[in-house]
Formats: structure tokens, C-alpha cells, sequence
């Protein structure tokens, strides 16, 4: 590895620096925000109110 980008060493960024991590994440966000969503509440089940009960008890996967 001869040339190391300046950027990775010193934080400064010279031409054409992209942060596709954050593009990306944004990309992503506006998506899910274009799904709608109600944020009401949800009905209440009487097996969630105690956690008495070893997993898988009603059944599906541990």
C-alpha cells in the first residue's frame, strides 16, 4: 500500500468525498417514512401482561 487517501489519515478530504453510509441511511429513512403509520394503540392480550410463562408456551419458535 504505497498511497494512503488523506482523508483515512487526516480527516480532510480532497475532490470527490462521498459518505454513502449516511446517503444511503437517509435514502432508507425516506423510504420507510413513506409507509403510513397510525401510532395508535394496539389491543391488549391478557397472556402479555405476565411473563410467567416459559417461552414458546402458545406455541411458534423459541
Amino acid at each position: 500500500m504505497k498511497h494512503m487517501p488523506s482523508r483515512d489519515t487526516t480527516g480532510k478530504c480532497e475532490g470527490e468525498c462521498e459518505n454513502l453510509v449516511r446517503e444511503n441511511e437517509k435514502n432508507r429513512q425516506k423510504e420507510l417514512n413513506a409507509y403510513p403509520y397510525s401510532g395508535g394503540s394496539s389491543p391488549s392480550v391478557p397472556w402479555a401482561k405476565s411473563r410467567n410463562e416459559q417461552p414458546g408456551f402458545y406455541g411458534g419458535h423459541v
